[in-house]
């Protein structure tokens, strides 16, 4: 008799993910960020980039991990502009793995209100 192979997965609670910790962390660290007073600008922006470190190097261990992160990541690359190099291939590798057929980050498209405007400014 032979005994038959089975393939045992483990399975992750999509709330045990450890990346949903790190974008908490993350999250906190630019909220933070941006209400700091003039002083403390200059330690909660390296607080911050230690917590994009984090962020970036922490595994996904779910496809929900996944998409939570390059939502995450794509807010900050649209909103923030970040021209992060690291972020933006990271936000490119979770789309490819999450066979996602869109771009890694939406085109920057401007605002309603700043296209209604932009004529009016012009000299």
């Amino acid at each position: 008799m032979s005994r038959a192979h089975t393939l045992k997965i483990e399975h992750i609670p999509f709330h045990a993910d450890p990346i949903l910790a790190a974008i908490d962390a993350h999250s906190e660290a630019w909220a933070v960020f941006q209400v700091a007073p003039e002083a403390a600008v200059s330690q909660r922006h390296a607080e911050l980039c230690a917590a994009t470190a984090r962020l970036l190097a922490t595994p996904c261990a779910t496809r929900f991990g996944e998409l939570a992160l390059l939502l995450h990541l794509r807010w900050h690359l649209e909103h923030d502009e970040v021209l992060d190099t690291a972020m933006q291939a990271r936000t490119a590798d979770l789309a490819a793995s999450l066979n996602l057929d869109f771009p890694p980050c939406s085109p920057r498209l401007p605002r309603p209100c700043q296209a209604v405007l932009a004529p009016a400014r012009r000299p």
